[in-house]
């Protein structure tokens, strides 16, 4: 096998239109968030909506009603008490508390809608523990929580962002405050969340399909014209908001604070093309300016994000990288390095020098993969903009660590011909989207095991249909797959065996979709 190491209002106006033995990559980071967000964001309450109240820790009592033992945690933030146990451990996936040991104290808690983003409670709250030194939130539907944001302990009054609940809902939350290996656990309280801005999509209600796998529990992150919006998985909208551009791609920005789209922008030009950033509680939508013609797409990395253009028009793209707020972007490398060794697959819609339509960001190895449309190929680059390797068709000249794909033969109805999102999601697998001979051509979901020099098609899905342009896929913590039709917005979830789980219809048109297990910290996987 072959081996090798690397270190790696205008708003009514828009509304008018991973054997590889060698590449030991990891995180799939189309969602890129690393560390505890739930950030500040605006105190003023928002437009509609109500601020937590209290409610007794059996949860009996509605908005407004009186408090249990724990005393009133009311909209003005009257004192509470913490309680010493007695509630019951919450969901899988959340902080156990009930194998920590308790304390009492006194947490006065209060959440009103975020004022640009009536989904997003705004959370704060004030403590007496002694020597605390961190915190986290409990919330969902029910007093059967679901969620768990952790707290901005260092923001004033710990403000910190509840995302992941829709529109106008009674949201039951509590705070736990942490000392060590010590709880204090806060009484249950409640608020209602805000209206989703007006003209954002509306829940879908997923279709069950025959697999039995259970469905990958958390978000997608989605975008339809001129919106970039969030969905569970019962297709309920948590998260949306209207930009001036019509968009390909929305992803959360590393540390989790923003949300960046970007627009299709030019695929032949030194300049051009719209990359913007939004608060997660709705704020501060900013353009920022960066070099290049970009376009396509762009992925949060640890130092900001990286997105694809060219310098010029009839050169071949480039990768680029900028700080998160856009600034200091500079030219990592020139993808001819490798495209060049690649001729254009037959009934190339695209003559440009290149057009590399998809990028993607792996945390472990510091590393990027990113993908030409008409070449039939996708290419590895180190994070210091170092060739690492290719896999797909087979070259006209000698590039390093190639690895040859099974039906990447670059005839008009190869099975690989012309693709766009992908996932190497551990060493040897590989999953991604090739759209097809553009007019008259079939799609498919294709997964590959990589050994050597060469790549082994598993399984095929063509359940989604047919779409020339975009799309995407994607491996699932749980080991399911989620696969993006670009041209109808179809988005199926698959299991391990290419068997359909579950399906929306119409929920991203021409771009990018991508899951989430949770709206804080990293996602799982490598």
């Amino acid at each position: 096998m072959k081996t090798f190491a690397f270190s790696l209002n205008h708003r009514d106006q828009r509304r008018a239109l991973r054997s590889w033995g060698w590449l030991a990559v990891a995180l799939t980071s189309c969602s890129g968030a690393s560390v505890s967000n739930g950030g500040p964001g605006p105190t003023a309450g928002g437009a509609s909506g109500r601020g937590g109240s209290g409610a007794s820790t059996a949860g009996t009592e509605p908005l407004g009603g009186e408090a249990g033992t724990g005393g009133e945690v009311g909209v003005a933030g009257d004192t509470g008490r913490g309680g010493e146990g007695g509630i019951a451990g919450p969901d899988p996936g959340l902080t156990d508390v009930t194998k920590l040991a308790s304390t009492k104290c006194s947490i006065t808690p209060r959440v009103i809608p975020a004022s640009d983003m009536g989904m997003v409670g705004v959370a704060t709250f004030k403590t007496d523990l002694e020597d605390a030194d961190r915190a986290i939130i409990q919330f969902g539907k029910t007093t059967s929580y679901t969620l768990e944001a952790p707290v901005n302990w260092d923001a004033t009054n710990h403000e910190t962002w509840l995302l992941g609940m829709p529109a106008s809902t009674t949201v039951h939350y509590r705070v736990i405050v942490l000392r060590g290996t010590t709880a204090c656990i806060g009484d249950d309280a409640s608020y209602e969340t805000g209206d989703a801005p007006r003209g954002s999509p509306g829940k879908q209600s997923p279709q069950k399909g025959p697999s039995s796998a259970a469905v990958a529990p958390g978000f997608i992150i989605a975008v339809n014209g001129y919106f970039a919006y969030i969905v569970n998985v019962e297709g309920e909208v948590v998260w949306a908001h209207e930009f001036p551009v019509v968009l390909s791609r929305a992803v959360m920005s590393w540390d989790g604070m923003y949300m960046y789209v970007r627009d299709p922008g030019v695929f032949n030009a030194g300049t051009g093309g719209a990359i913007y950033r939004v608060a997660m509680d709705g704020s501060g939508e900013t353009p920022l300016e960066v070099p290049g013609g970009s376009h396509h797409d762009l992925v949060a990395i640890p130092t900001g994000f990286a997105y694809l253009a060219k310098q010029a028009k009839g050169e071949c793209d480039w990768i680029y990288t900028a700080r998160p707020d856009g600034s200091n972007a500079e030219p990592l490398v020139n993808l001819d390095v490798v495209f060049s060794h690649f001729m254009l697959g037959p009934s190339a819609q695209s003559f440009d020098a290149c057009h590399v339509n998809a990028i993607r960001y792996y945390k472990d190895t510091d590393s990027y993969s990113v993908s030409e449309r008409e070449r039939d190929v996708i290419a590895f680059i180190s994070g210091q903009g170092e060739l690492l390797g290719s896999v797909g068709a087979t070259p006209t000249s000698s590039t390093p660590n190639h690895v040859k794909a099974e039906g990447a033969d670059s005839l008009p109805y190869s099975i690989w011909r012309v693709q766009h999102g992908h996932d190497l999601y551990e060493p040897n697998k590989l999953v991604l989207w090739s759209n097809g001979y553009f007019t008259g051509g079939r799609s498919y979901v294709l997964h590959y095991t990589l050994n050597g020099a060469t790549a082994t098609l598993d399984w095929q899905y063509t359940g989604a249909g047919n779409a020339p342009t975009y799309s995407d896929a994607q491996h699932l913590p749980n080991g399911n797959f989620l696969v993006t039709n670009s041209q109808s917005g179809a988005v199926h979830e698959i299991d391990a065996h290419a068997v359909r789980v579950q399906s929306f219809e119409s929920l991203t048109k021409a771009g990018y979709s991508c899951h989430r297990t949770t709206l804080y910290g990293l996602p799982p996987g490598r």
